[in-house]
C-alpha cells in the first residue's frame, strides 16, 4: 500500500441501519466515564515520507435518544485523529438540541478532513477516537455509521 507513485485509498467503513438500536452489534455506546472509543482504523504503508501526503477523511454518526429527559439536550463529544497512537488533530463538538418530537431523538454527522504532511516511513496506523465529554441527557449517546478513509498521494 502506498509504495508506488500515484494515489491509493484505504478505508474502514461501518454502516448501521438504525442508530438507536443498542442491540445492533455495530453500534458503539459512548460511556459517561470519560473513556474513549476507537471507532475506525486504517493502515497505510509509506516508503518515502518526503514525497508522500496522506489525506484523512472521517465521519461518525452520533445519535442520542432523550425521550425521558429534559426538553433540551446539550452534549459534547471530542474527536481525535491519531497516527501510530499519537494525536495529530482534535476537535471538540458541543451540540445543543430542543427535543425533536415525542421520541427526543437527534442525529449528527460530524466529519473533518486532515492532510498529514509528515507520515513516518513504514506502516502508519490512523485511528478515529471519540470521547463523550459531558451531557445533560439521561439517555445513551451512540456512535452508529462511521468511516475513516486515507487517500495516499505519492509523487
Amino acid at each position: 500500500m502506498g509504495l508506488k507513485k500515484g494515489i491509493l485509498v484505504v478505508a474502514d467503513t461501518v454502516s448501521v441501519d438504525d442508530p438507536y438500536d443498542p442491540g445492533d452489534e455495530n453500534i458503539i455506546i459512548l460511556s459517561n466515564d470519560g473513556d474513549f472509543e476507537i471507532v475506525a482504523t486504517v493502515d497505510v504503508c509509506v516508503k518515502d515520507p518526503q514525497k508522500t501526503q496522506v489525506c484523512i477523511d472521517s465521519m461518525a454518526q452520533i445519535a442520542i435518544c432523550n425521550d425521558d429527559g429534559p426538553p433540551s439536550v446539550t452534549f459534547e463529544v471530542t474527536y481525535e485523529l491519531l497516527r501510530n497512537g499519537t494525536t495529530i488533530a482534535t476537535i471538540s463538538d458541543e451540540m445543543d438540541y430542543a427535543r425533536a418530537g415525542a421520541d427526543g431523538r437527534h442525529t449528527n454527522f460530524p466529519n473533518f478532513p486532515l492532510v498529514d504532511n509528515n507520515p513516518c516511513a513504514g506502516i502508519n496506523t490512523y485511528e478515529l477516537r471519540i470521547t463523550r465529554v459531558s451531557t445533560n441527557a439521561e439517555g445513551d449517546i451512540f456512535v452508529a455509521s462511521r468511516s475513516l478513509k486515507a487517500t495516499v498521494f505519492t509523487v
